[in-house]
C-alpha cells in the first residue's frame, strides 16, 4: 500500500472541522482511521491500554473493527489505582493480552529526577530554568516572553518553584510509560493505538492539529484515532455500551464495562454525561493539575480509600516514603480530610 508523503500531512482547517463532527461521524472516522492503520502495517499494531476510560473505548473499536489479534498491552507503572490493575488483566478474557512493567519504580524516579507538580509543561520549563545550560535570551524568555508575547513562559504564581525545596520533573512519564512501550515497540515490531483525546491537555490538542489520527513519521509513531473526540464523546460511547455486547469480527462478542472506579454513567436533563466517581484514574501518586483540583481532592480521597497507599505517600523518603507531604505542604494544597484531623473546636470560655 504506497501513500505519498503530502498525503500523510494533516491538512490545518480538519482539526477544526472534525472537532465540531457530529458524535456519529466521529465513530465512523475513527473506525476508518483504525482501519488505515492496521493496513498500512499489515496487522503489526497493538493498543496501548491502560485500563482508563479513553482507552477502554479506544479497545472496543479495535476489537469491534480488527478482532482478537490486536493485542492490548498494558504497563503497570505500580502507580494504577487496584480496580485499574485488576480490570485490564480482563483484556485477555476477549482477546491478545500482554503487560510489561518500567525497569524503575516511582520512589526511584523522583529521588532521581524530581516531583511531578503543576503541570508537565510548566514542571519542564522549572527544571531548565534551575539545571538547564539556557542562553541568556532563552532563560528571558521562559521567565518573561519576548516580543511574540508569553506563551512559552513559565507564569508568573509558578516562578517560585524554581527555588523550591524539592527537585521538580516531567520525566517521570518517560520512565515509568514511555520507555516501556518503546522497547515493546523495539522487540515486537508493533506500532500503537493510543487512547488520545482532545480534551487530554492544550499541547496534545494542539499536536493532533498538526498530525491528525495516524502519524506515520516522525519521533512518534503512533495512532490516535479519538482525537477529535471530546470527553462528553468519550462518556456517551461508554454509556451507550454499557452492558451490551461488542461483536467482534469472528461472530464472537464481549459485554462492555468500565473500570469501577468512575462509578455509574448518569445524564443530566440537558443530556451531558456525568461520572459519578473518579473522573481521572492516571497515576495515583502523581501531582500533575492537583492545584486545580476541588477538594475533596485525590490525596484527600486517597487518605479514606487507600490509607496505606496515603502513608506511603506521605510518609518522609529518609523513611521509605515519598515525601509528597512536604510538597503539597509548599504548594498549599490540602492533604487531609476533616474525618482525619477532626472537626473545628472552639474554646467559648477563652472567648468570654
Amino acid at each position: 500500500m504506497f501513500i505519498q508523503n503530502k498525503d500523510l500531512k494533516f491538512q490545518e482547517w480538519a482539526y477544526a472541522q472534525r472537532k465540531y463532527l457530529p458524535y456519529e461521524e466521529k465513530v465512523k472516522l475513527a473506525i476508518r482511521r483504525i482501519k488505515e492503520w492496521d493496513e498500512y502495517w499489515e496487522g503489526m499494531v497493538y493498543v496501548s491500554f491502560s485500563g482508563g476510560l479513553d482507552s477502554t473505548v479506544l479497545l472496543a473499536l479495535v476489537r469491534m473493527t480488527l478482532g482478537r489479534r490486536v493485542p492490548a498491552v498494558f504497563c503497570n507503572t505500580g502507580l494504577e489505582y487496584p480496580e485499574i490493575v485488576d480490570f485490564a488483566r480482563k483484556a485477555k478474557q476477549h482477546g491478545a493480552y500482554e503487560e510489561i512493567r518500567p525497569e524503575k519504580n516511582f520512589r526511584q524516579v523522583i529521588l532521581e529526577e524530581g516531583y511531578p507538580v503543576i503541570s508537565k509543561e510548566n514542571a519542564e520549563k522549572i527544571r531548565k530554568l534551575r539545571h538547564g545550560n539556557l542562553s541568556p535570551r532563552y532563560r528571558n524568555y521562559l521567565l518573561n516572553g519576548d516580543e511574540r508575547g508569553k506563551f512559552g513562559m513559565l507564569p508568573k504564581r509558578w516562578q517560585k518553584y524554581i527555588n523550591a525545596p524539592f527537585e521538580i520533573s516531567e520525566k517521570c512519564c518517560d520512565v515509568m510509560k514511555k520507555k516501556p512501550f518503546l522497547k515493546y515497540v523495539k522487540r515486537t515490531g508493533r506500532y500503537p493505538f493510543m487512547g488520545i483525546s482532545q480534551d487530554e491537555s492544550f499541547r496534545r490538542a494542539h499536536q493532533y492539529s498538526r498530525t491528525g489520527c495516524n502519524v506515520y513519521d516522525g519521533s512518534t509513531i503512533k495512532s490516535q484515532p479519538l482525537g477529535p473526540w471530546t470527553k462528553q464523546d468519550i462518556i456517551r460511547f461508554a454509556y451507550e455500551h454499557l452492558g451490551k455486547e461488542i461483536i467482534l469480527p469472528d461472530g464472537s462478542f464481549y459485554t462492555f464495562s468500565i473500570c469501577s472506579v468512575y462509578g455509574t454513567i448518569e445524564k443530566d436533563p440537558q443530556g451531558l454525561f456525568h461520572l459519578t466517581g473518579e473522573q481521572r484514574t492516571g497515576c495515583m501518586y502523581c501531582a500533575f493539575g492537583i492545584t486545580e483540583e476541588p477538594e475533596p481532592n485525590r490525596f484527600q480521597r486517597m487518605q479514606t480509600a487507600y490509607p496505606k497507599r496515603y502513608d506511603l505517600c506521605m510518609r518522609p523518603v529518609e523513611n521509605g516514603g515519598l515525601g509528597l507531604r512536604r510538597v503539597l505542604q509548599y504548594m498549599e494544597v490540602p492533604y487531609e480530610t476533616w474525618e482525619s484531623v477532626g472537626q473545628l473546636c472552639l474554646d467559648l470560655k477563652d472567648a468570654a
